[in-house]
């Protein structure tokens, strides 16, 4: 049957997840998921307020040592953007990944693009916008047709990627078999709604005993950053929902990365 995450009894404040929420230090995480192998986390990271963080030096660790440890197989992320996440597993795992992302991009009022380059920064990407034809803007959309991907494609991994272009509300994955997935990665939309959809599609995929992550939950700055408080307020107003469905749930702290194991 599928699960419905919005008929879950609603917590609409931060207060009200703390007793339930579990926190598990990052140089704890192996003894969570019961890995052998601790992971080496930079000091610098630890230092760093959640409110300076960034996903490429300070999460990326993390991601790096769950694929290294669950080993997944077949993966399935929601957001691609450029490939920097896809690369973390296709680097630390022999897995094939699946990711959605818009062919388009995200917008912003006025049309304008949600993620972009400006003109300082095209030189760093002068040779990919001269590799496949694009002329320079005065500001680039960076995930759009042309862009999305272009790290796991500039790394030479393209032969292990599915890459598909669609809304993922919209996503037909009536082909995978339930359980097909090892891994799900949720790191697309920041919308409360998408973020539902996209959890209730990995609940359906993601195999009992696969590990789902969640990017953007960081309960302490989520009043300070939209795309923090759109996905944590989404996840914790479906938080029994969930601890039904995956256990254990944990934030790593420090980080912006909610996960859990599946049932």
């Amino acid at each position: 049957m599928k699960p419905n995450l919005s008929s879950a009894k609603p917590l609409t404040s931060e207060s009200h997840i703390e007793p339930k929420l579990m926190v598990v230090p990052v140089e704890r995480i192996h003894k969570v998921l019961g890995y052998s192998q601790e992971i080496a986390y930079p000091g610098a990271s630890l230092n760093t307020p959640l409110d300076k963080w960034n996903m490429e030096k300070d999460d990326s660790p993390i991601f790096r040592y769950l694929y290294s440890n669950h080993r997944p197989k077949r993966h399935l992320e929601f957001g691609t953007w450029q490939g920097q996440g896809v690369v973390y597993c296709l680097e630390e795992s022999e897995a094939t990944v699946w990711t959605i992302n818009l062919p388009f991009g995200e917008k912003k009022e006025q049309d304008r693009a949600a993620y972009s380059y400006n003109r300082e920064q095209i030189p760093q990407i002068q040779k990919w916008l001269e590799r496949i034809g694009i002329i320079p803007k005065a500001v680039q959309s960076t995930d759009s047709v042309g862009f999305i991907g272009r790290l796991y494609l500039e790394a030479g991994l393209g032969n292990r990627v599915n890459q598909i272009y669609c809304d993922s509300r919209e996503w037909d994955h009536s082909a995978f078999q339930p359980g097909f997935f090892d891994s799900a990665l949720i790191d697309g939309s920041h919308k409360a709604e998408v973020v539902i959809s996209d959890t209730q599609k990995a609940f359906e995929l993601v195999r009992p005993g696969g590990l789902i992550m969640w990017h953007d939950f960081c309960p302490p700055v989520m009043e300070k950053f939209e795309v923090v408080k759109g996905v944590t307020s989404a996840l914790v107003n479906n938080w029994e929902f969930l601890n039904q469905e995956v256990s254990p749930l944990f934030w790593i702290n420090p980080s912006w990365i909610l996960a859990g194991i599946r049932k």
